[in-house]
């Protein structure tokens, strides 16, 4: 039941732009599925569903990119489009996003799966990632701003 209801969710988060788990709630009753605000919340949570641009000004859910996926340059225009600054001090970074969109950038830096990094922590618009040593945040600042720009070291 799980596996096809977290399926269901996936085909909804694809074909609808929904924002709210009240959203998806209502859709998933109306495909036959009846689950609690918390059981939805928790599936959204292992399918790592983040919130995105719906290019409106508003955010809509969003499945993580796959790697081979085509729409990855797409998500790499969305993760720049996102960070408004960066800078760090001793093995701490400081990314400064959007409003609302610090917990998106943070799923995509920890799905990069870096050595250097030993963890992020996101807010609405503030991300501290934490790395080994001073050499390893300068790295993980300096590939951000590659990334950004276009240029990824």
């Amino acid at each position: 039941m799980k596996n096809e209801r977290q399926i269901a969710i996936a085909k909804l988060i694809t074909t609808h732009n929904i924002g709210r788990q009240e959203e998806l709630i209502e859709l998933l009753r109306e495909s036959g599925y009846d689950a609690a605000q918390a059981t939805v919340s928790r599936d959204l949570r292992q399918m790592n569903v983040v919130k995105a641009s719906d290019g409106q000004g508003g955010l809509k859910y969003s499945l993580p990119p796959k790697a081979s996926d085509k729409s990855s340059h797409d998500y790499a225009s969305a993760f720049a489009a996102s960070i408004v600054s960066i800078d760090y001090a001793l093995n701490n970074v400081v990314v400064k996003t959007r409003t609302g969109m610090a917990n998106a950038v943070a799923v995509g830096l920890d799905s990069q799966d870096t050595p250097e990094i030993l963890g992020c922590v996101a807010g609405d618009d503030t991300i501290i990632i934490v790395t080994r040593t001073v050499e390893d945040a300068a790295f993980i600042s300096e590939n951000i701003h590659s990334m950004i720009s276009g240029n990824p070291i």
